[in-house]
């Protein structure tokens, strides 16, 4: 299944209006070492899938582009600031990210560190800044926090860099749904809410996000074996042999292959019983299966 032009331009569109406001946050309009290792890693390309999840979910429930844009800018700017982290010899000690050498790789380690804890900091800033009503954007904070934090995004990378010598697939689920998925939810939640949805859809969302969020791992976990270093951007292969549960390992290429495929349809259907036009969202979910990078 090849991406359709339809996808290929909303992910385009969702890149490009999330990249403009960034560069034009006035915090970053400063020509200082701090400001620089920040842009060096925004402005290094990617998918920018997380924007695209908070813009398009605003779009499916009725909401507007502009009103999304501020959550969009927050958790690319949190991504951005745990891969920045993610990569420094401390943690994965990693030297490429996104085709190009890591931030600390040209900035220098503590750079890197202050540049991280920067983007950490401006995300929430951006947030408070949007001109929704407050209670609004009160929850959205509250719904950011608790991704980033200890229980999820914080804690699954603490996880995952002290890892029992033989985890189990409960401890690397619950790792996932920290390090992957919960980034990935608040994303689906952040953008549903700008657009005001009803708790009760919200719950859903929620559930679908999670979801979404491991069925982007899996995918991520297939192409670690499969795909190259030019597709990706960054090393693969360096997750074989760490001890921890991996569902390639368990099923094999073609049967990790398949429970992604199931998980795609299971998610694009439930996608249906929201209200919406959750179309755009679908045809990713249901591409995901089959990327390359």
């Amino acid at each position: 299944m090849s991406m359709s032009r339809r996808l290929k331009s909303s992910l385009k569109e969702s890149a490009i209006s999330v990249e403009e406001a960034l560069n034009h946050l006035p915090v970053f309009s400063e020509e200082n070492d701090q400001s620089l290792c920040c842009l060096y890693s925004l402005n290094a390309g990617g998918k920018r899938l997380r924007p695209f999840f908070v813009l398009q979910s605003c779009v499916a429930m009725g909401g507007s582009f502009k009103d999304a844009i501020p959550a969009a800018c927050s958790v690319e700017m949190i991504h951005t600031y745990s891969l920045i982290h993610d990569d420094m010899p401390g943690m994965d000690n990693d030297d490429t990210r996104r085709g190009k050498p890591a931030l600390h790789r040209v900035c220098g380690t503590e750079k890197a560190v202050f540049a991280g804890d920067r983007l950490l900091l401006e995300a929430f800033r951006t947030l408070i800044r949007s001109n929704l009503p407050g209670l609004q954007v009160k929850a959205m904070l509250r719904r950011l926090a608790s991704a980033a934090g200890t229980s999820f995004l914080v804690g699954g990378q603490f996880m995952d860099m002290y890892h029992p010598a033989s985890a189990d697939r409960t401890w690397t689920e619950r790792m996932i749904a920290g390090k992957t998925s919960a980034m990935i939810r608040v994303s689906m939640e952040l953008g549903s809410m700008a657009a005001g949805v009803s708790d009760r859809e919200l719950d859903i969302v929620s559930s679908i996000g999670d979801d979404t969020g491991w069925l982007f791992q899996l995918t991520d976990d297939i192409l670690d074996v499969t795909g190259t270093t030019e597709e990706m951007g960054k090393a693969v292969s360096k997750d074989a042999g760490m001890g921890k549960w991996n569902p390639v390992s368990e099923l094999g290429i073609d049967g990790a292959k398949e429970l992604a495929c199931r998980n795609s349809a299971s998610i694009s259907r439930r996608l249906d019983s929201l209200a919406g036009d959750w179309s755009v969202i679908k045809e990713l979910v249901e591409y995901l299966p089959e990327r390359r990078k």
